[in-house]
């Protein structure tokens, strides 16, 4: 088996929280040790479900950053433009990266990122969970053993609900560019990942 890992959760909000959750189904494949986010509320809840000492919950994530490594990889889940700074900084100190999607706003950003990531020699994975689906792995396998044929053409609608858009994108978390990200962005980067995935090396 495997030995288990150690993770730090920077931003424990609904991301942050679902993905740490795998560590209460599965203690003997992860374990929370640390937390970074700056509201009370989110710190203390993801705390209290993984039983994170004290010592290890911090209001600011570069706190954290600046401590002797405490864990094998970290979870990034914070707001769409803070994605870049936390990765960057703890993969310089040794530690593997889970990165909420999207990557980064910017390219430069995700350049950065992934040079940061290459330099340590620590792995980047970026949460484009869809690739895991069911029917998404179903496609995979359908269109690799050649089953429909030559893929020519690839069709992709992103089903975002008029009451998601409206919560999210007009009075959520995303409805400032200058704050997140654009939905096409927030949003559509699933869709571009299983497009390139479906496609393979075809240009």
């Amino acid at each position: 088996m495997l030995p288990r890992v150690d993770v730090i959760v920077v931003g424990a909000g609904n991301r942050g929280e679902t993905y740490a959750r795998f560590a209460l189904l599965h203690p003997q494949r992860m374990r929370v040790v640390g937390v970074a986010d700056p509201k009370p509320f989110a710190r203390e809840k993801l705390r209290e479900q993984h039983q994170i000492a004290e010592s290890n919950t911090f209001e600011d994530w570069r706190i954290v950053a600046e401590r002797e490594k405490f864990a094998d990889a970290v979870i990034i889940a914070t707001p769409d433009r803070l994605h870049k700074d936390p990765a960057v900084a703890f993969a310089r100190r040794g530690y593997h990266v889970l990165l909420e999607k999207p990557m980064a706003v910017t390219a430069a950003d995700c350049s950065e990122i992934v040079s940061a990531c290459a330099q340590s020699a620590v792995m980047l994975a970026v949460c484009h969970v869809l690739r895991y689906d069911p029917a998404v792995r179903k496609i995979k396998e359908l269109i690799g053993c050649g089953a429909i044929g030559d893929v020519v053409h690839i069709q992709h609608l992103e089903p975002v609900g008029f009451y998601h858009f409206a919560h999210s994108f007009v009075r959520g978390n995303w409805r400032n560019e200058e704050e997140s990200s654009f939905s096409l962005l927030a949003k559509s980067c699933h869709d571009l990942d299983l497009i390139h995935h479906w496609a393979g090396g075809r240009r």
